[in-house]
């Protein structure tokens, strides 16, 4: 019984395996079957491209194509059926993905191909060849005929103006081809072509209009018949609207220019183009050019060079295609009343005596933007904005740290480049801003043209490239500050300097020098990038108070001329705030020693040191240093307590041929061993191998 029960749970086993393995098949296949079908419905459609290679112009005028018919199929293809010379081919591809047929297809006929895919139902594709048409909507009546207009959307608009005909050898220059076309621009049915100017960079190109047109012989009368069509070549009657069909043209002998024809891939009807009358080549040099500088609301003219003097018989100006100003001589010239950020096509054009264009030259100011300066290698506080006003005289009085840029500090459009000037102990460098840009050189100018580029882009315009300098260390850049000049303290005496000094809540400038104070001058004192004080007098001796203890100061002094408000020069430093090291009296015998304290009569009191220190024994910011005296012995000493400080020598800048120097000081905390550039700590802060503080030094002993 015990084995018959073993036996029925191996059965129960048995089966429920083979259910759940029953279960998971028909999952497994229903997955399949889904996923399958899936694919094969992503991919239904076949790729199906026609590509024309080549063109023949049949006896009947219309069009043969020869190309290539390209079908796809990425589950393979089984066969293709098409008619090629009225008989049907079956071709057999054996599942191939990609096939290619050479076929001829003539114009405007439909040809069909039927693609069977592995695994699917046939497809039917249809192939028609077209051509391309140019011009298709400008068949109009213009002056008593109908005639393709002029096509000008490639002429760039700045460089091209029309030329009207005042008769068979006479053109005279119109507007640009931005404004409005002449109301005589041509006349083809008096002969009157139309004629456009093009003169970029000094090289001129005149061109006439040819539109599209059929032709016969009169080989009796040994003339030429021309009438006007449309791109289908289709001629309509300007009087009565009649529309003559290309067809009945031929039959009557009508044949088509082969030019109107372009392409040898994809064919393409003209509706006309321009033929070149002639080309002036490029000079060695211009017989007309001149320079152009702009300013906000202005663009003058200035240096002509003109090779055309003898035969010219005026010279006219203009500006986005108006004409402003005539001359019979060129002289200096300035446009007015301008937008600033708008742009501006500037021209000069000599003409003779039929107002004939002899030579022209056409200069572009457009708005320019580039990539903004990079300040942050600089530091902030002694770094400045450079800039000129009006009247030209520089300024150079903010520090970048106010992130204030002045409104005025560079338009690139107008040639005001960024400009900066870092200066910080005597040592004062100017840079400039060069944006990333792309330059051609111009051989008969011998000069370059620069575009500017944005970010950090690599692609160029024809005929253009990118400098070196903006690639370093493997890495593109935006652009990069070029040293104009340095003035140092080893290469000259700097041209405006002071003494300066601080404590704990005062910074004093003391006798301003160098090699451009002279008189007439005045002086702006700034603390922090703000003006705080104007004075005249270079041994003012002024002091900035109320600061702040152990904070450092940006300290600039500006000099200008009284009369005209010129920059003359400029000393910036950073100056710390410091609360001298007190006096240290522990080692003074507290019976015989005292606090020596003195009115503003210079009368002295003394104190014992055994009680508190007056409140006005010293004061270094006021240079009040702490003064004690000693009686013991029946000797009296007088001592003054010197805190650590760091020096630089001064030199006497009046008087240079002398060996007067001073000494200009600033206070150190604790026993600091760090020094600002150019500054020493004195030998005797340093004793048995032990940094100090400060020092009693003896002033003068009365002894009995």
């Amino acid at each position: 019984m015990k084995i018959l029960k073993i036996k029925m749970k191996f059965k129960i086993c048995i089966i429920l395996i083979l259910i759940i393995l029953f279960v998971l098949a028909i999952s497994l296949s229903s997955v399949l079957i889904k996923n399958r079908d899936k694919k094969i419905k992503n991919e239904q459609l076949s790729n199906f491209l026609w590509e024309s290679k080549l063109f023949t112009l049949n006896d009947d005028y219309s069009y043969t194509f020869h190309g290539v018919v390209t079908i796809q199929e990425p589950n393979g293809i089984e066969s293709v059926k098409y008619v090629k010379n009225g008989k049907e081919i079956v071709l057999n591809t054996n599942g191939r993905e990609k096939v290619g047929i050479d076929y001829d297809a003539k114009e405007d006929v439909e040809y069909e191909f039927k693609i069977t895919p592995v695994g699917k139902a046939e497809k039917t594709e249809i192939l028609k060849a077209e051509r391309k048409f140019s011009g298709e909507d400008t068949y109009e009546l213009r002056n008593g005929i109908y005639v393709n207009t002029p096509n000008l959307e490639n002429f760039n608009e700045k460089y091209t103006r029309y030329l009207t005909v005042k008769n068979s050898d006479v053109l005279n220059p119109a507007n640009w081809i931005y404004n409005d076309e002449p109301n005589e621009w041509y006349d083809y049915k008096n002969q009157k072509w139309a004629n456009i100017y093009v003169e970029a960079e000094g090289v001129e190109s005149y061109y006439v209009w040819i539109p599209r047109y059929v032709y016969k012989l009169d080989e009796e009368n040994q003339r030429t018949d021309v009438k006007f069509v449309d791109v289908h070549n289709n001629y309509k009657d300007p009087i009565n609207g009649d529309i003559t069909e290309y067809n009945n043209l031929l039959a009557e002998g009508y044949r088509l220019p082969e030019a109107f024809e372009w392409g040898s891939n994809e064919l393409t009807s003209l509706s006309g183009y321009w033929v070149s009358k002639y080309q002036l080549r490029e000079l060695s040099e211009f017989n007309l050019d001149y320079n152009m500088s702009a300013g906000p609301g202005e663009i003058y003219l200035s240096n002509f060079r003109n090779k055309v003097a003898d035969s010219a018989k005026s010279y006219t100006y203009a500006i986005n295609g108006d004409v402003v100003n005539t001359v019979t001589e060129l002289a200096e010239y300035t446009f007015t009343g301008l937008t600033e950020g708008d742009t501006y096509i500037v021209n000069v054009t000599a003409l003779d005596e039929n107002d004939s264009i002899i030579c022209s030259m056409t200069k572009v100011i457009e708005p320019t933007e580039v990539n903004p300066p990079e300040l942050s290698g600089f530091d902030p506080d002694t770094t400045f904005y450079v800039y000129w006003d009006d009247d030209g005289n520089e300024h150079n009085e903010r520090p970048i740290s106010s992130n204030n840029s002045p409104e005025n500090w560079y338009n690139y459009t107008y040639s005001n480049w960024a400009n900066i000037v870092t200066r910080n102990n005597g040592l004062e460098t100017y840079y400039v801003w060069i944006p990333r840009y792309q330059y051609r050189l111009n051989n008969t100018s011998e000069r370059s043209s620069v575009k500017f580029i944005m970010g950090t882009g690599t692609e160029t315009e024809n005929g253009y490239s990118i400098p070196e300098a903006f690639e370093f260390g493997g890495q593109q850049l935006t652009g990069y500050w070029m040293t104009k000049y340095q003035l140092s303290i080893e290469e000259s005496i700097p041209n405006i300097d002071a003494e300066m000094s601080a404590g704990s809540s005062i910074i004093r400038v003391r006798d301003i020098t160098g090699t451009k104070v002279t008189e007439g001058l005045i002086y702006e004192y700034y603390l922090n990038g703000v003006k705080k004080h104007e004075g005249e007098n270079e041994k003012e001796n002024y002091a900035f108070e109320g600061l702040t203890a152990n904070t450092t100061y940006t300290v600039n002094i500006i000099a200008r001329n009284k009369s005209t408000n010129a920059y003359v020069g400029a000393v910036t430093r950073k100056v710390k705030t410091v609360e001298a090291n007190a006096p240290d009296i522990s080692k003074f015998d507290q019976d015989t020693t005292f606090y020596v304290t003195y009115d503003s009569s210079g009368n002295e009191t003394r104190t014992s040191i055994k009680n508190a220190a007056p409140s006005n024994w010293y004061n270094y910011s006021k240079r009040e240093w702490a003064n004690v005296v000693t009686t013991a012995n029946n000797t009296t000493s007088y001592w003054v307590w010197v805190p650590r400080y760091e020096f630089r020598v001064l030199t006497d800048r009046e008087n240079l041929s002398t060996d007067n120097r001073r000494i200009e000081v600033n206070f150190l905390s604790g026993t600091d061993t760090n020094t600002t550039p150019g500054y020493s700590i004195p030998e005797a802060f340093e004793f048995g191998g032990q940094q100090l503080t400060g020092y009693w030094m003896a002033k003068y002993q009365l002894s009995e």
